[in-house]
């Protein structure tokens, strides 16, 4: 990577352009000239390309949307729903421009979407287990739920905080936050997924999970923590 500088093609911009790095922390730190991606995001963006061409004509669902591959998403798929978790909003209603959804407890209706997209939210989520039911319930048989999160494949899941009775989070490890597009104190890491990560999704949905790892500099795909899952729902 001559002088942290690499020319490409961006999979988000789907146009030539040159990719830099600001800092050795690829993941954070390696943008497209023209879009500011990042490498996770382009990996996912290139996941799709590949795996669903028609993404674009697709019922999709993207929860906790933020950056570059977001807007693309919305801009280019006619029916993509985006939403975040108010806390001061009733579900199913919007705040923003975003529906208010908890991934725990959505309203959508049953086999409402033929994608479910996550990025880097799992690691966030308080009940992880439900959630991902949750993402099973709303997908069409053969639907699909594409997601990143940091995955520390080496090694067994470390749960960091766990939610006590009565709502109250109880922190196992020291605390550690992550940004947040719509709270500027971040977002609390609750589990770091490893080695069974997709055998906890089968147990608690029924999806099967496939991982994806891309390492393409030529489209600004270099970074750790960058594969990309795809759980997809029986026919």
């Amino acid at each position: 990577m001559r002088r942290g500088i690499v020319f490409g093609t961006c999979p988000i911009c789907e146009r030539r352009t040159f990719f830099y790095k600001t800092g050795s922390w690829l993941r954070d730190q390696f943008h497209c000239a023209r879009c500011q991606s990042l490498p996770r995001q382009r990996a996912l963006l290139s996941v799709l390309h590949k795996f669903f061409p028609n993404w674009r004509e697709l019922e999709m669902h993207e929860s906790s949307p933020g950056g570059p591959s977001s807007d693309k998403l919305l801009r280019e798929c006619k029916r993509c729903v985006q939403s975040h978790w108010f806390e001061d909003t009733p579900v199913g209603t919007s705040k923003n421009g975003f529906r208010s959804e908890n991934l725990e407890r959505q309203t959508f209706a049953d086999r409402s979407f033929d994608l479910v997209i996550t990025q880097d939210v799992f690691e966030h989520v308080l009940r992880p287990g439900m959630a991902f039911a949750e993402v099973a319930r709303t997908l069409k048989p053969g639907g699909a739920h594409v997601f990143t999160v940091p995955w520390f494949h080496w090694k067994s899941t470390l749960v960091r905080a766990e939610v006590e009775a009565g709502g109250a989070i109880r922190h196992v490890e020291t605390p550690d936050y992550h940004g947040n597009p719509i709270d500027p104190n971040g977002s609390l890491v609750i589990t770091e997924w490893g080695s069974d990560l997709c055998d906890f999704i089968y147990r608690c949905s029924g999806l099967t999970t496939t991982v994806v790892h891309e390492h393409d500099r030529s489209r600004g795909i270099d970074a750790k923590f960058i594969e990309v899952f795809i759980s997809r729902a029986p026919q």
